[in-house]
């Protein structure tokens, strides 16, 4: 059995609960990508400053896109790591699909809008991605904490129904 495999339960079933270094990788590349969006946001649309040629963009506006560029990078490579062992399996186990799905589908949608971010010329068009991007960013922030709120919910229920 590989480290990500999940581990038998003592009552018989896989367990869907992720090794806790994988978690503190979803636990701490999510923080710092939320933490590096939600920072270029603010100096994008709060930190311009007057200059010599009008408004200019504040000269940590870049760093910070490049650091939430990296996280997000990060993040991709983790969604990968626990594609198989967590959110497959829980599918096929009918495991809190509502919760589970909406995660994934906020995931995959703000990898394929970083994409376009990236590669998309029509100004017009990148500007609804961008924002449709930081938007659902924004969701999946506060949606992680129910995920995982929902599911040791699950967990817990589970365990109280087998030891009465």
């Amino acid at each position: 059995m590989t480290p990500l495999e999940a581990a038998p339960s003592p009552h018989g079933h896989e367990r869907l609960r992720l090794p806790r270094w994988v978690r503190w990788w979803v636990y701490g590349g999510g923080s710092l990508c939320a933490l590096s969006g939600a920072v270029w946001l603010l100096l994008h649309h709060f930190g311009q400053r007057e200059g010599a040629f009008g408004l200019e963009p504040s000269p940590f506006e870049h760093p910070s896109l490049v650091a939430h560029g990296v996280c997000g990078l990060t993040l991709l490579w983790v969604l990968g790591l626990v594609w198989l062992p967590h959110v497959r399996r829980g599918w096929h186990r009918r495991r809190h699909r509502l919760f589970g799905g909406t995660m994934a589908a906020l995931m995959l949608w703000l990898a394929a809008s970083a994409a376009g971010l990236y590669y998309l010329g029509d100004e017009t068009l990148r500007g609804w991605v961008s924002v449709g991007h930081w938007t659902l960013g924004l969701c999946a922030v506060a949606w992680l904490p129910l995920h995982i709120w929902h599911g040791r919910r699950v967990i817990r229920r589970a365990q109280a129904a087998r030891d009465p």
